[in-house]
């Protein structure tokens, strides 16, 4: 009968209560990702608009939509544990 071992590093109390924290900061984080989705939408629809009416895009709804692109990348950085760096409002909106 083989043996199976437990690779899982015991936690700590300290490092329970941070699993816990960081587990609080992904379901906010996952709020803000709906919202965030919302605003892409917005943004596209208004954007779609104004390229069938002026024939041209509207430089600040594309920045907007670059910035908010930015803002989904590093939320979905953290939500996957690849960054400890949380996104706009913890960080620099670029």
């Amino acid at each position: 009968m083989a043996e199976t071992h437990d690779t899982e590093p015991e936690q700590t109390e300290g490092g329970q209560s941070q699993v816990l924290m960081r587990g609080l900061w992904m379901l906010i984080i996952v709020l803000l990702l709906r919202l965030a989705d919302f605003l892409l939408l917005v943004v596209a629809v208004l954007q779609f608009g104004w390229l069938l009416f002026a024939k041209k895009k509207n430089d600040r709804l594309a920045e907007f939509g670059e910035k908010l692109g930015n803002w989904l990348l590093k939320a979905a950085k953290f939500q996957s544990a690849v960054s400890e760096e949380k996104p706009f409002p913890w960080t620099k909106w670029e």
